[in-house]
């Protein structure tokens, strides 16, 4: 039972160091064009990801509706919005995921009207 309880610790904590290993960028959206998307992080630097055709686009959804479309496409990144960008493995300079952030609490969605 104790090496079952172990598996279960080591299995987890294994894909969150692998996940964490892969560079990432967030932050809000200050510049969009068709080859890059130009990030302010956290620490109110700015980080330049290039995308391409095979850059992928997906909602990630943090309020309701939760059934919503997860599927989102490069027209969907505007400026003032927040995105989490998982980088390609091969080359950290072009984007693999771009993950457009809805419902953080603290960010206004800036295509809605309040």
């Amino acid at each position: 039972m104790k090496r079952f309880s172990l598996i279960l610790i080591v299995l987890p904590l294994t894909a969150i160091i692998a996940h964490a290993a892969g560079r990432t960028v967030a932050g809000v959206v200050t510049r969009v064009d068709p080859c890059a998307i130009d990030v302010r992080l956290d620490n109110n630097e700015t980080s330049s990801v290039a995308v391409n055709e095979s850059t992928l686009y997906r909602k990630w959804i943090l309020a309701k509706p939760w059934g919503q479309d997860p599927r989102a496409n490069a027209n969907d990144v505007t400026v003032g919005m927040r995105v989490r960008i998982d980088v390609a493995r091969d080359n950290p300079t072009i984007a693999k995921t771009v993950w457009l952030v809805f419902g953080r609490v603290g960010y206004l969605d800036p295509r809605l009207t309040y």
